[in-house]
């Protein structure tokens, strides 16, 4: 047989998914336990995931150098000793704080699961904050500010989200030098208390193996009890400010923009379309930003519009890094085109192009068990079943044109918009 490759093949969207789905226990303690069996290689991801992220600090950085410091040492082992015994097993450690979670992860082969877990108990339930080492980490984190205050991209989303959210609000508080010195260690230990403990814990092992996941994890777990969470009065009333912002920086030839607006979580009625309208507005490499800011005029290397979800918020954000002279002329042509998505009908050539990229990353994004856990713990943590999954397919399918217009009408009013510019 021979093909025409002047031709791309024929698109054919999948009538249904089947997505692999944990199963759940509870642990004698009552943690709750989720196992995702899924894939061929006997590796297994196991994360402790406690919500603990930026959204419940009290003060900026609290989450930050709690979830640091757990890897400096515990009551039996020192953090080089932790990080050798974890790869005497041919594991490692990985320790990711979010705006909403902070999850302890070790990869490791399925079959020295058992052996890695007492390390795990160690580093988890009984963590030694050793001052010398949050000296270091207090010096190491004021000096990455440092740095990281000279770039505009740096300077522009850190000020985008205190602007799009306020101050006071977790979302939009910024990590300063001052707030860095007046971390102390009574205050990181009682965050930790708080926070890390077995009430706010969940256990989600991911990948293959032929071992009871479950009597290993129960085992070492089941009878541990650790901490205790208390209610924190958290700030969550948002206070956008509208309209431009700009940060000069003399010595810089370039300029780092972000524009966007408040949205909403993924719950929301709309989510589905607005993600889809942002998508052919910014969010590929085919999209309207980028064929138009990119490679008609030639302004930037790249620019993207994506749709940011959070557990108790939702934001907008379009971002490049233009030369100075640029700026003024990219956040037109941003406008632009976000007018014209009010203005006229996606055409039906673009709309399905970007529905069958949509469609074909998803289901991509199922390739791998540690892809498929990262897909539970969305619906997990934001209270959902996986009719989530299966709503956003269909809509993708039947979204029309004339409700992505209205959608943009809706909200893309330019009056709500928040522009940043540092450069």
């Amino acid at each position: 047989m021979i093909f025409n490759r002047t031709i791309s093949p024929e698109f054919k969207a999948p009538a249904s998914v089947e997505i692999t789905k944990p199963e759940s226990r509870l642990l004698t303690n009552g943690i709750p336990f989720y196992l995702l069996k899924s894939g061929e290689s006997p590796v297994v991801r196991i994360e402790f995931i406690f919500k603990a992220g930026a959204y419940y600090e009290t003060e900026a950085g609290l989450a930050l150098f709690t979830s640091k410091i757990l890897r400096e040492g515990t009551k039996s082992y020192t953090s080089s000793e932790l990080e050798e015994k974890i790869a005497f097993y041919g594991g490692f450690l990985e320790i990711t704080q979010g705006m909403d979670r902070v999850i302890v992860a070790v990869y490791i082969l399925s079959k020295h699961l058992a052996n890695s877990l007492p390390i795990l108990i160690e580093l988890i339930t009984k963590p030694a904050f050793p001052e010398k080492e949050f000296l270091n980490l207090k010096n190491i984190t004021k000096q990455n500010l440092k740095i990281n205050l000279q770039k505009t991209s740096y300077l522009a989303s850190s000020t985008f989200k205190e602007t799009l959210f306020g101050k006071a609000h977790p979302y939009g508080r910024i990590l300063s030098e001052d707030a860095i010195e007046d971390i102390t260690l009574d205050k990181i230990s009682h965050y930790y208390s708080n926070y890390f403990n077995s009430e706010n814990c969940t256990i989600l092992i991911c990948g293959s193996g032929n071992e009871d996941f479950y009597e290993i994890l129960n085992n070492s777990f089941g009878n541990l009890s650790w901490g205790k969470t208390t209610a924190t009065s958290i700030t969550t009333t948002t206070s956008p400010q509208t309209g431009r912002k700009n940060i000069e920086k003399e010595i810089n030839v370039q300029a780092s923009v972000r524009l966007g607006r408040l949205m909403f979580p993924l719950q929301h009625p709309d989510y589905f379309k607005a993600n889809l309208l942002i998508e052919i507005l910014g969010g590929y490499f085919g999209s309207r930003l980028m064929k138009n800011i990119r490679e008609d005029k030639g302004l930037t290397y790249g620019i993207s519009a994506r749709l940011v979800d959070m557990e108790n918020a939702g934001y907008l954000v379009i971002g490049t890094d233009v030369k100075k002279e640029f700026a003024e002329e990219t956040i037109k042509e941003i406008h632009k085109e976000i007018n014209l998505l009010k203005e006229e009908l996606v055409e039906e050539t673009e709309l399905t192009t970007v529905k069958n990229y949509l469609l074909g990353s998803f289901l991509n994004s199922l390739t791998t068990p540690f892809a498929l856990g990262d897909k539970f713990k969305t619906i997990y943590f934001n209270n959902m079943d996986y009719s989530f999954y299966t709503n956003y397919l269909e809509s993708i399918k039947t979204i029309t044109a004339i409700e992505l217009q209205q959608t943009a009408q809706k909200y893309f009013d330019e009056s709500v918009f928040t522009e940043v510019v540092v450069g």
